[in-house]
């Protein structure tokens, strides 16, 4: 299997700086993984997490191993194209971890 290098997108920077201070630095970069799981891994609070895929813009297409993993993942990844789905993202996470502090898991 041939495997070519992940190129970042031109706004990945930005758009990965605006997860880590909106999220405490909860941000794993992904990018290099493959596999169609998204270029960053993020994650809140008591909030699980989620791969987010990041598009030059809302024209940009998915990869067929993205279309793939979201297929058989069809809620654990999110499309981000600027730097204001960036902060809309991080503002659903964080109510989310919000909302989930009086949950109790097992373990």
């Amino acid at each position: 299997m041939t495997r070519y290098a992940a190129r970042k997108d031109t706004n990945h920077g930005e758009i990965e700086a605006v997860f880590r201070r909106m999220l405490a630095d909860h941000v794993t970069n992904t990018s290099a993984l493959g596999l169609g799981v998204g270029d960053l891994f993020v994650s809140f609070g008591r909030c699980p997490g989620y791969f987010i895929e990041i598009k030059r813009d809302a024209k940009a297409k998915y990869t067929a191993h993205q279309e793939r993993f979201n297929r058989i993942h069809p809620y654990a990844m999110l499309r981000c194209n600027t730097i204001e789905d960036a902060v809309r993202i991080c503002g659903n996470i964080r109510q989310l971890a919000a909302g989930m502090h009086n949950l109790r898991w097992p373990g």
